[in-house]
């Protein structure tokens, strides 16, 4: 795949092979203070309309180191993304370095100044002077609007024909950036004559290392449609993308033979969170759900509610951390916490009970457990979890043992696990194959009960998909 006629600018040259380099600009990424944010969204983002990110780096911010990189990375790519160093100060040296290697000088841009002196006539302030920086652009570059901070960004053409992009450094704003103004002119300047067809799959309850027994050679280097996963949580996100002459009817006939071959494991067909889809699914049954989370102390309420509509679906959530909270809220009987311990199948279940009657609601989810790193006995070690589901069916509780890898991880994953709870008992597809177990860990216990009660064992020493 190649550049062929460049986009519209100062020079018309040779064209690169059209694949990125994202190069991010900043001591504070050096130095320990930031990790680099940038590069990933915007690797993702290019990778979703067909060009491969092959190389990134990270630059002090020193007009001449920044200068030699650019070169660097402009002689291999045919297109390079720049992030960070746009800011007012003496140090946001980005613009200076780019204008040498376009070998253009710096203009003062009145369309680029306007909207900074706008944003602070809006809070009834002066611009400062220094933010006249941030209105300089390399002549003959093109301005991209900034919605979000004070930092407008650019595009510019090389000499080679190669294209060389400017986005601000605060991942809000280099993310809302990448999707205003990079992509929809990707789209239109460099891809316009390229045939390109994407999916996605997102799956759950299946690690990375079974998945990829299972797929055989499908991602093996060279193979059309491509195929690359990544693995978070307990989630995987599956990509794949084809290229050329019946790009769209190759990646439908492998898309078919995914769905048919991963059809137990797939929640969406996009790269989408269990939440998105929980809330989606609460909202098409006009259903109302409630929480009562003790371990994950609101992580999962927090989870549903980053969900645009979440309001519709979520009654409420009661985050009781002790016992005494339990009794007090949820009516759980003190009988029970003494007789069974907060980590139980009685108290999940009461829990559960007790939210969707406090809140009125068609659907309760409990979670109760060990997130350690102390706390953890044999029958109960760090990791184990237990949940309750309340519907005005009936309930059933559900025990999962997760690795001990961090107090944070266990919560989390006891969240992933508790959004897949909700998602199998509003589709009734039933609980006898979530028994997420992975090599390496015990088998998974036969349930009690299969009409009420499901019990499974995850682990496996840190395997990535858990």
């Amino acid at each position: 795949m190649t550049l062929g006629a460049a986009p519209k600018g100062p020079r018309d040259a040779a064209p690169l092979p059209l694949h990125a380099a994202v190069l991010a600009v900043g001591d504070e990424l050096l130095t320990g203070v930031h990790p680099d944010l940038d590069t990933p969204i915007v690797a993702a983002a290019l990778l979703d309309v067909g060009i491969e990110v092959r190389c990134s780096a990270v630059e002090r911010d020193d007009v001449d180191a920044i200068e030699a990189r650019l070169r660097e990375l402009c002689a291999r790519h045919g297109l390079v993304v720049t992030t960070g160093g746009l800011g007012p100060t003496d140090d946001d040296v980005t613009r200076d370095a780019m204008a040498r290697v376009l070998g253009v000088p710096l203009d003062e841009r009145p369309e680029a100044w306007a909207p900074i002196a706008a944003r602070f006539a809006a809070r009834g302030r002066e611009a400062p002077r220094s933010n006249r920086r941030q209105a300089l652009l390399p002549r003959g570059a093109e301005m991209l609007p900034n919605a979000l901070g004070t930092a407008p960004g650019f595009w510019a053409v090389l000499p080679t024909g190669g294209v060389v992009v400017a986005l601000p450094g605060p991942p809000s704003e280099c993310s809302g950036m990448v999707q205003a103004e990079l992509l929809p002119r990707v789209r239109a300047r460099l891809l316009a004559a390229q045939p390109w067809a994407r999916a996605a799959f997102s799956l759950v309850g299946l690690s990375e290392s079974t998945f990829a027994d299972m797929l055989g050679d499908w991602m093996a280097r060279g193979v059309e449609p491509r195929m690359g996963v990544s693995a978070r949580d307990g989630v995987l996100v599956v990509k794949l993308s084809a290229s050329g002459g019946s790009a769209a009817e190759r990646l439908e006939a492998r898309c078919a033979e995914f769905r048919a071959r991963f059809a137990a494991h797939i929640y969406a067909e996009a790269d989408l969170g269990l939440e998105a889809v929980v809330v989606g699914l609460l909202a098409e049954r006009g259903l109302r759900v409630a929480f009562a989370e003790s371990c994950t102390g609101g992580l999962l309420s927090e989870r549903v509610t980053r969900v645009p509509g979440a309001s519709a679906v979520l009654q409420g959530a009661v985050v009781s951390y002790a016992n005494a909270a339990k009794v007090a809220t949820l009516g759980v009987d003190p009988a029970l916490l003494d007789a069974h311990g907060a980590v139980s199948e009685p108290v999940a279940l009461a829990m559960a009970r007790g939210a969707r009657r406090a809140m009125d609601a068609d659907l309760a989810l409990s979670i109760t457990g060990v997130a350690g790193p102390d706390g953890g006995t044999p029958d109960k070690p760090v990791g184990h979890v237990w949940f309750g589901l309340a519907t005005g069916a009936g309930e059933r509780a559900y025990c999962a043992r997760f690795p001990a890898a961090g107090r944070q991880r266990v919560r989390v994953q006891a969240v992933q696990f508790a959004l897949e709870l909700v998602r199998r008992e509003v589709l009734g597809l039933g609980f006898a194959g979530l028994a997420w177990t992975y090599p390496g860990s015990a088998a998974a216990q036969p349930p009690k009960d299969p009409g009420r009660l499901g019990t499974a064992v995850l682990g496996s020493g840190g395997e990535s998909g858990t």
